[in-house]
């Protein structure tokens, strides 16, 4: 499924399971860098390694409450990525579900748990769907500012290539020997970060529960 289609998902459970509290996020990511690998699917062995360093970013995220019951939380929400700056420029655009659980008054522990689709400036990038994982801790400035941090780890993985002759700098720019270029591989991604938050919350009725 193309991500447009997690993202009518998520509005239709927007609407079907309407939560009185809702969120808007934006995240600052410092530099960081992502990995591609590709084994080869014959033996199995790794046919090269690529690491590429990316520069701050920015994420933009909405989330709505829809589940609660105490000190336990559950949230829905959509993430996009703004296309960080890197030598192949690309940006993680994810919907997921997000349990919270109240430490205290003002803390909470939340993880996330969704799809995520890489969108890129190059073409003949040849990956696409995966999944993300996330934890972080949130901390109640007001009722309706939190900020928090995050460490999001995002895997798309066994994208399976028969032919990566065709392919540009700079996916496979430090590739070298003959005997790969035509062999069946398995491609993976991964790409791991941390995050900085302000939240903001708003009602969006007169329902009260806790929210964090």
């Amino acid at each position: 499924l193309e991500m447009i289609n997690y993202l009518y998902i998520f509005i239709f459970l927007t609407i079907a399971v309407p939560g009185s509290f809702s969120r808007i996020i934006t995240t600052v990511d410092p530099p960081s860098s992502y990995t591609i690998n590709g084994i080869s699917k014959e033996t199995g062995s790794t046919l090269f390694t690529q690491d590429y360093d990316n520069k701050i970013g920015i994420n933009i995220a909405y989330q709505q409450i829809i589940f609660y019951r105490g000190k336990f939380n559950l949230y829905t929400g959509a993430e996009f990525m703004l296309g960080k700056k890197a030598e192949s420029r690309i940006a993680f655009h994810s919907t997921y579900i997000m349990p919270s659980f109240l430490l205290s008054d003002n803390l909470a522990l939340s993880m996330r748990f969704g799809m995520t689709q890489i969108n890129t400036d190059q073409s003949n990038f040849n990956l696409d769907m995966g999944i993300l994982v996330s934890l972080g801790l949130e901390y109640k400035v007001s009722d309706d500012i939190t900020l928090g941090f995050d460490y999001c780890f995002y895997d798309i993985r066994d994208k399976a290539v028969t032919d990566i002759s065709g392919f540009n700098p700079p996916l496979i720019s430090n590739i070298s020997g003959d005997n790969i270029l035509n062999e069946a591989i398995d491609m993976d991604l991964s790409y791991a970060k941390f995050g900085f938050s302000i939240i903001y919350g708003f009602e969006i009725n007169n329902k009260k529960e806790k929210r964090l």
